[in-house]
């Protein structure tokens, strides 16, 4: 009894380090050839307001902070302190005279004065100028332009990771001055932004900017400015779901329209049901919620460019909005086929109709080197199913198992998941027979190589593979690999199969084919032990039956 639970321990073991490695380098392969429809598809909410995140952590890797982002317009642009103004005079003698607009908003223009450029736009302070010099230059050709833009002080403060005073110029945006104080906190708004400036209060809404890029919500910057975040508000949120690009939960803002909330979504899919949109509202008075359908046909097209609806209407705090699919849309379904085959990679199927041999065909067939012995497919749906009371046993002690519970273990870790049982040389030789299956979404093929080697090893004096010969025995292949080794135990030599089968080699009921396994295990080792206790049993049975005999006798 010890022998055979010691031999199929060394089977065991083999078996685990050499078949099961195999089979699970295949299942990992299956799995990495399938990458992409492995990736986690799950919808990324740019909005959730636990994970608001990417959008609040934008931080622009920009060298130099004072970059602009586009010519300024002199009929916007506010000059102040520290701006530097370049007055040319274009007569027989040329002349350029740097101008710096003072503290307190006046500049002096050389041999004519001085003029007063407070909160005057830079088209104004060119105009002023020029009358100025004209005064003084005898030329008409008198020009200004801006050489320099002046630097400020700008305070950030709120929900930011380092509330503090900050360097900003004209050019600079909102934006900019919070990402120079670190950036947005982790409870920060992104729609209750507040510019104040001069005592009057300026909305800032940095959602519409960072989703749509609408410049109009996020202004630049004067000296002096004070900028305020807000923390987020948990409880007023917006939810878009469905058929849409990007749907998610978003923070409300006073005023958000229906046309607000589709511009966060970044358009609508073209498999959207549009003409009965799903809108729930919470009815305060009756404390319920309320489902509507909006029939928004004929607006797909401002759907999709984000432009205001002629259907437009106000929402409020914790409403919904759901773009169902068009029933029977047609998915993307495809198969994998990699390997030793012409044309190995993806291809689109149609389910229920596509089946092994097309795909095979399809993929321009084996090459030479391919072998139809050493291929097989996983079902990608098998892969996903999960095995509760597998991960029940795995939470378990081995030595806590009963014999069923270590039986299934042992029988569910030795499977290779998703393995279809088909013969693929008989699909090959016959496209009509039962193995020839129908094709799911997903499913990868792999067509490995020919294997012209039988593995032998245990106790032989040189283990290793040993080249196939066709109508071989199992001792053919144990003497090419050198011979019995010491001590090997050739009554208990296996065959085991490449697809997992075992054989007792002495029996005639197999063929042993390439890239099957010869197992020689060792003879067992009696221990002094066993010895002792085998010889003490055997002398206490003699002596018991010849005390019988010595009893009967007398």
């Amino acid at each position: 009894m010890n022998r055979i639970i010691k031999l199929w321990c060394v089977i065991a073991l083999i078996f685990a380090n050499g078949i099961l490695s195999g089979q699970e380098r295949r299942n990992i392969t299956a799995k990495d050839l399938l990458n992409p429809f492995y990736k986690d598809l799950k919808t990324k909410l740019q909005g959730n307001l636990q994970d608001t995140t990417k959008l609040k952590k934008y931080q622009t890797k920009l060298e130099d902070r004072n970059l602009i982002e586009k010519p300024i317009d002199p009929q916007t642009y506010i000059v102040g302190p520290g701006d530097v103004l370049d007055l040319n005079v274009f007569a027989s003698n040329a002349m350029e005279y740097d101008i710096t607009i003072s503290p307190d908003g006046r500049a002096v223009i050389p041999e004519a004065g001085v003029v007063d450029l407070k909160d005057k736009t830079l088209a104004e302070a060119e105009q002023i100028i020029i009358e100025k010099a004209k005064g003084v230059f005898r030329s008409t050709e008198i020009y200004v332009v801006l050489k320099e833009i002046r630097k400020f002080k700008v305070t950030v403060a709120g929900s930011v990771e380092t509330p503090s005073t900050v360097v900003a110029t004209a050019a600079d945006r909102v934006s900019e001055a919070i990402e120079k104080a670190g950036g947005f906190a982790e409870d920060a708004s992104l729609r209750n932004v507040f510019l104040i400036r001069d005592g009057k209060k300026i909305d800032v809404d940095l959602m519409k900017f960072y989703l749509n890029g609408d410049l109009t919500v996020n202004p630049t910057l004067l000296g002096g400015d004070y900028v305020s975040v807000a923390p987020v508000n948990v409880n007023e949120i917006l939810m878009l779901d469905g058929e849409v690009m990007q749907p998610g939960i978003f923070e409300y803002k006073d005023g958000d329209s229906l046309s607000t909330l589709l511009r966060f979504s970044q358009g609508v899919s073209l498999s959207a049901v549009i003409d009965s949109v799903e809108y729930v509202t919470f009815n305060q008075s009756a404390n319920v919620f309320e489902t509507h359908y909006l029939d928004l046909s004929g607006q797909y097209q401002k759907l999709i460019s984000g432009e205001k609806l002629d259907k437009d209407f106000r929402l409020y705090p914790g409403d919904k909005l759901y773009f169902r699919r068009i029933l029977d849309w047609p998915d993307d379904k495809y198969v994998v086929i990699e390997g030793e085959v012409v044309h190995p990679g993806y291809y689109p199927i149609n389910e229920g109709v596509d089946r092994v041999s097309d795909v095979i065909a399809r993929a321009g067939g084996l090459t030479k080197k391919g072998s139809a012995d050493n291929t097989f497919m996983i079902r990608q749906d098998e892969l996903s199913r999960e095995d509760s009371e597998m991960k029940r046993l795995n939470s378990i002690p081995p030595s806590e198992m009963s014999e069923s519970e270590r039986r299934y273990y042992q029988a569910r870790v030795a499977e290779i998941r998703g393995v279809m049982s088909i013969d693929f040389n008989l699909i090959l030789e016959d496209n009509t027979c039962n193995d020839n299956i129908l094709l799911l979404s997903k499913d990868s093929i792999i067509v490995g190589r020919q294997n012209n080697f039988v593995n032998v090893q245990g106790r032989v004096n040189n283990p290793g593979f040993v080249s196939y010969k066709e109508g071989g025995t199992y001792m053919d292949y144990i003497n090419l690999a050198g011979g019995l080794g010491f001590r090997a135990d050739d009554d208990e030599i296996l065959v085991i199969k490449s697809k997992g089968q075992q054989y007792k080699a002495k029996k005639k009921n197999y063929v042993i084919e390439p890239g099957d396994y010869i197992l020689v295990p060792p003879e067992s080792e009696l221990t002094f032990f066993e010895i002792f206790t085998t010889v003490l049993t055997i002398t206490t049975q003699l002596i018991t039956i010849f005390g019988v005999v010595y009893s009967v006798t007398r």
